[in-house]
């Protein structure tokens, strides 16, 4: 279970250890691990000297700043089609006579452009860029009478149709994948030589064995439950979450790699 962790989550999750001001002295009170303390301090050092360094450009920070702009745009305009064809459908119903017909094909086109529903809106940005990008195929080539019903249907105002709406949501998607592949190229740019694969892997594997053997040891103690609850919880819950993010066992992470790469304006790499 611990093999899913990454780096920056190793760093994290027994640093509060090795702090004289936080678990240090609970740690140091169970007897069955406090012998291993200095073998925790030396498997700390060894994953932050591994740790990605952070990577902090002017350019870095447009970028972020415009994928943000950019991606709240997407996800207004995601909102708003899906939301437009469940109102469309809910007035053809209340018309007199009401139109069950077109309300049944409003329900068909939102299903097969949103299939997992608004999910998309939480999504990675480059997800967000593959969905509409699916999107535009099916409008556009697979199915075209998708278009021409979209086109049948008011937009925000009378110049416009919901069609309209699409292709700009369809729009905002291209552009988020050139600035993902614009900021992956500017990290290359920016990226220092990267820890060995042998360097990273041995850090690892420290940090496996030293937090194992805690872990096992403090299954054997008699130290109250609170203490016991502060070393070990954190581990194991992150350890849960982190294999929750493979979900067919196996944990692929590129030599280096600490996970995210943090930039001076917040935004996230992924990794890939």
């Amino acid at each position: 279970m611990l093999k899913h962790l990454n780096v920056e989550e190793m760093v994290a999750l027994i640093e509060p250890w090795v702090d004289g001001a936080r678990l240090q002295p609970t740690f140091l009170a169970i007897p069955e691990i406090a012998p291993l303390h200095g073998k925790v301090k030396q498997a700390w050092e060894s994953v932050v000297a591994v740790r990605p360094k952070p990577v902090t450009s002017p350019e870095l920070a447009a970028l972020d700043a415009e994928s943000t702009a950019v991606d709240t745009r997407h996800d207004s305009f995601a909102r708003g089609v899906s939301l437009a064809l469940d109102a469309h459908a809910e007035l053809a119903l209340a018309a007199d006579p009401p139109d069950p017909v077109r309300a049944s094909r409003c329900r068909e086109v939102g299903a097969k452009l949103f299939p997992a529903g608004l999910t998309i809106v939480n999504a990675s940005l480059l997800a967000e860029s593959g969905n509409t990008a699916r999107v535009a195929r099916l409008v556009h080539k697979e199915e075209p009478a998708i278009a021409t019903f979209l086109a049948t249907i008011p937009g925000h105002d009378k110049a416009t149709t919901l069609l309209d709406t699409v292709e700009a949501w369809i729009a905002t998607g291209a552009r988020l994948a050139e600035l993902e592949h614009a900021r992956t190229a500017l990290l290359a740019k920016y990226a220092t030589k990267p820890a060995g694969s042998t360097t990273v892997h041995s850090a690892r594997g420290q940090w496996f064995r030293v937090v194992s053997l805690v872990l096992s040891a403090l299954e054997m103690s008699d130290a109250p439950a609170e203490a016991v609850e502060a070393i070990r919880g954190p581990v194991l819950r992150a350890s849960e979450r982190a294999e929750r993010r493979y979900p067919n066992g196996k944990a692929e992470e590129p030599a280096g790699s600490g996970g995210s790469v943090q930039t001076e304006a917040g935004g996230q790499a992924v990794a890939t």
